[in-house]
């Protein structure tokens, strides 16, 4: 548009001359004047200009002059005239300059700040100002208003002359009612109902003082996600013929109207897959779930090509593409699918290329991935190769991609790009536990340490964590390492010092105190399996049991020590450790006691947990946890410890009851007294749970649990489990953890139980 301007101006100009001028080409001019300039200096203009006084006349020197000037940019209109003096030849340089925009006046805005509203226009103070972009500016107002619900606003656009080519722009805006939408109706639908529809739309109507904002680009795509559906639905021709928005007498209220015409539904006539020879016709089709007779799934069939496509890419073929090709019939409301496959080359892996790693070392990255170079390509183990890398939670973000090698068809380089997060954090203050009371904390953790890297020490993925609680319930002082790659080899080695302390409360309160320290390793199995032992000594000691108490607590009073081992294998299948939505964890694990110590005992436990998404965003998430245990004395004990004895009740096990406040019981001083937990031998415990995720930090949860305690396999009776019911909400903050409030309410409890106990947990144990 602007070359068109100048050209015009150009012609315009010379056309300007008189015709008289037309004869007097040799002769001389005698004065250039410049008229119109009101900012821009004279001097500026002349210095552009090749025509002079005393220079002989010329039309194609003026037409230069013309299209100089314009192009200083500062110039709306440029004409040149020729007047025939006495002298000589008067030349005549007409402008008109640009007008600037000197300020920006927003007014009648009551809803929306002013910043707002300036954010979507594109003139600005000091630009220079654009007739023809008013109703861009006011479209761009308009819409900002429609997506905050004031569908039925105005605006005008006032331009005033404030100086020499200046001019303010005042935008006159009529918000009138915000409408909220009070109804939103179907026409035309005959075979959906309206709630399904309503459903796939986000767009909503307003609920007392919640919702009913329209936005018009939302409504735009619920739209399409009704179509969608009916595709789903094998309606492959419906269409919505038109929509409409109507309003109240006050404005405040939004009526909409979508009308649809449904069509007929389509069935699958025939089924094939074409231009595959990796992978048999059969073995395609028996992935897929739309199949001959079935009604015509758009959207699944879709998800058809996107589950073959990920199959070949998962087996190497990773530039592999399956397209599905449908025929209509609309005789006979059939369709004919086709699955056209693009197959590609088989590719390997030539190189692992890391990027974006400045402080973790690259063997660090490398012992976490799956594939090594020379591997064929494997899909499924890029993304567990992914999910350990973020697991190990040194990155804010971790991208894997794959690069075409030029001359190299087989093969292709996989490159791993990381972001580097925060690996080191000291948090203090206090914290809150129902079941362990009030306390205060500090803790150092570096979860990407490197001992061998003074003053630095990150980046070689080991562990250090010391930590101090002191509480009115629970203290204790804890220092702990790991090196997941001892000496380069593949098993991980660590230690843990600590020094614990536990009051216990209920019947007897007494405390029990822990002194010691453990050395752990571990050795992955296979990318989900992991082997783990610990060697442990401790001191244990019971203080302030009572003297003439009861003889189950006579003989655990003083101090003891306990050398015991310990093996754990598990199998984790989880997408995700700090937050999953699928997958289970499955562990086993043993301990025996002995080996010269006071103790001698051997406990086994089983633990699974599962996890399931559900919705279209997985924000519902159900979880089934089963826990079982065993615990016996062998050799010259006849007892088991209290500190290995197995209990149930509180925020870990069953909530809505106290800590180990199920199972056998018994008086402080046998005939009289409060009661006490014993503790049990074999206990079972069970927790099912639904949590939503109302954002990425907030969840609500609902829980059942049910869990029972006993001392013998003959004392096992279904009567003695105790189950509650609860609701919870949970805040999961980053890098510091979750911070969660249940209140759960028991079902079958004892006379002394309660009847119902609040659980706050934080990411710290006391």
């Amino acid at each position: 548009m602007r070359h068109i301007i100048i050209g015009f101006a150009v012609v315009a100009g010379v056309c300007a001359f008189p015709a008289h001028a037309q004869t007097a080409v040799n002769d001389a001019v005698h004065a250039v004047d410049i008229r119109g300039l009101e900012r821009i200096s004279e001097q500026a203009v002349r210095a552009k200009l090749e025509v002079q006084p005393g220079q002989a006349f010329n039309p194609r020197a003026v037409a230069r002059d013309i299209r100089r000037i314009h192009e200083m940019g500062f110039f709306d209109n440029i004409r040149a005239e020729a007047a025939q003096e006495p002298q000589g030849i008067r030349l005549i340089y007409s402008v008109e300059e640009k007008q600037v925009i000197d300020s920006i006046r927003i007014m009648g805005n009551k809803w929306v700040r002013a910043r707002r509203i300036r954010g979507v226009l594109t003139m600005r103070e000091g630009q220079s100002f654009a007739p023809d972009a008013y109703n861009e500016e006011l479209d761009a107002i308009l819409d900002l208003y429609e997506s905050r619900g004031f569908a039925n606003a105005t605006v005008d656009l006032a331009v005033e002359k404030v100086g020499p080519s200046r001019v303010r722009l005042v935008y006159m805006i009529q918000e009138n009612r915000r409408a909220r939408i009070s109804r939103i109706e179907f026409e035309g639908n005959e075979k959906v109902k309206d709630r399904v529809l309503r459903r796939v739309m986000k767009t909503r109507r307003a609920f007392w003082l919640l919702g009913g904002k329209f936005q018009q680009d939302r409504f735009e795509t619920d739209l399409d996600n009704i179509l969608d559906e009916y595709g789903n639905r094998g309606h492959l021709e419906a269409r919505i013929p038109h929509t409409e928005i109507s309003y109240g007498k006050k404005g405040k209220r939004m009526y909409i109207t979508v009308h649809l015409a449904e069509g007929p539904v389509y069935h699958v006539e025939s089924l094939g897959v074409a231009n595959n020879e990796v992978y048999d016709t059969d073995e395609i089709l028996n992935i897929v779930r739309v199949h001959e007779g079935d009604v015509h799934n758009k959207g699944q069939v879709a998800r058809d090509a996107e589950l073959a496509t990920k199959g070949y890419q998962d087996s190497g073929y990773v530039n592999a593409v399956v397209t599905p090709q449908v025929t209509l019939d609309r005789d006979k409301k059939t369709t004919h699918i086709v699955h056209n496959v693009s197959e590609g080359e088989l590719k390997y892996v030539r190189e692992i290329k890391i990027t974006g790693n400045e402080i973790t070392k690259d063997e660090i990255i490398r012992r976490e991935m799956l594939l090594r170079p020379g591997d064929r390509y494997d899909g499924a183990l890029v993304q567990a190769s992914q999910r350990r890398l973020e697991n190990t939670q040194f990155f804010r973000q971790v991208r894997l991609t794959l690069a075409d090698i030029e001359d190299y068809d087989l093969f292709t380089d996989l490159m791993v790009d990381v972001e580097e997060g925060k690996t080191g954090a000291f948090n203090f203050g206090a914290g809150y536990s129902t079941d362990e009371g009030v306390g205060g904390f500090a803790e150092l953790r570096l979860n990407n340490f490197d001992i061998a890297n003074p003053p630095r020490f990150h980046g070689a993925g080991q562990e250090l964590r010391m930590k101090l609680n002191i509480g009115d319930i629970r203290s204790n002082y804890a220092i702990s390492f790991t090196e997941p790659e001892f000496l380069g080899y593949p098993f991980a080695m660590g230690f843990d010092l600590f020094n614990d302390s536990y009051r216990v409360r209920g019947g007897a309160n007494y405390t029990e105190e822990q002194l010691g320290g453990q050395l752990r390793f571990g050795k992955q199995l296979s990318p989900l399996m992991t082997l783990r032992g610990r060697l442990r000594i401790a001191e244990e000691t019971n203080r302030g049991l009572p003297e003439f108490g009861h003889p189950a607590l006579r003989s655990q009073s003083g101090s003891f020590l306990n050398v015991s081992t310990g093996w754990e294998i598990e199998r984790n299948t989880l997408d995700n450790r700090r937050d999953p939505t699928r997958g289970a964890v499955h562990i086993l694990s043993t301990e025996l006691a002995g080996f010269g110590g006071d103790y001698e005992y051997v406990k086994f436990e089983h633990d699974s947990t599962w996890y399931r998404a559900f919705g279209g965003k997985e924000r519902w998430v159900f979880s089934a946890r089963i826990r079982e245990g065993l615990v016996t004395a062998y050799g010259s004990n006849d007892s088991v410890p209290l500190q290995a004895r197995l209990y149930a009740g509180g925020a870990a096990t069953v909530r809505g009851y106290k800590i180990r406040d199920i199972g056998p019981k018994a008086r402080e001083y046998i005939l009289f007294g409060d009661k006490f937990a014993l503790g049990g031998n074999i206990n079972a415990i069970t927790n099912l749970e639904m949590k939503y995720k109302i954002t990425k930090m907030l969840r609500l949860y609902g829980f059942f649990d049910a869990g029972g305690v006993w001392e013998y396999f003959k004392d096992i009776d279904p009567g003695d489990v105790r189950c509650s019911v609860g609701l919870g909400f949970g805040v999961d903050v980053p890098r510091l953890g979750p911070i969660r409030v249940d209140y759960g309410f028991p079902l079958n409890p004892d006379k002394d139980q309660g009847s119902g106990r609040l659980h706050l947990m934080t990411g710290f144990r006391f």
